[in-house]
């Protein structure tokens, strides 16, 4: 482990994109005798630098998520976990290639694969817990379950 918090982040940074609330957070940890002062001026470098970007770590969070096959509200509160508005990057859902409808039955159709019995309610209880709306889930149960 590196002993200067700097070299501690980058070499986080170096793996994946990070965002500035988690950063903080592994800072709290691996160097837990840092001020805020201190670990704020170590972020704001970072910025500079051009080596953290919230912006960057949420299209990689949104384009990650949506290839899971998880819904917009799900990957929404898991921004607002890393203190991103999910307001301020709510373009990157609308340039994504399918819709979240399309992707709703998308993960529906996976999700039916390995199921011997599926029933209406657990596809809703399923689209909704990978952070699909009712609209969406709804209309893409009535398309499987016709």
């Amino acid at each position: 482990m590196a002993s200067d918090p700097f070299d501690t982040l980058t070499n986080r940074l170096a793996r994946r994109e990070h965002s500035r609330v988690e950063l903080g957070r592994k800072l709290k940890i691996y160097h837990p005798g840092l001020s805020q002062s201190e670990s704020d001026e170590l972020l704001d470098r970072l910025i500079e630098l051009n080596l953290q970007s919230d912006m960057r770590f949420a299209e990689m969070l949104i384009r990650s998520r949506l290839f899971r096959g998880q819904g917009r509200h799900r990957i929404e509160q898991e921004l607002t976990q890393h203190g991103i508005e999910p307001g301020d990057v709510g373009h990157l859902f609308d340039e994504a290639e399918d819709s979240e409808s399309d992707r709703c039955v998308a993960a529906l159709e996976k999700w039916l694969r390995g199921k011997k019995d599926p029933t209406r309610d657990k596809a809703l209880r399923f689209l909704a817990s990978r952070g699909f709306n009712f609209s969406d889930a709804t209309e893409a149960v009535d398309t499987i379950f016709r």
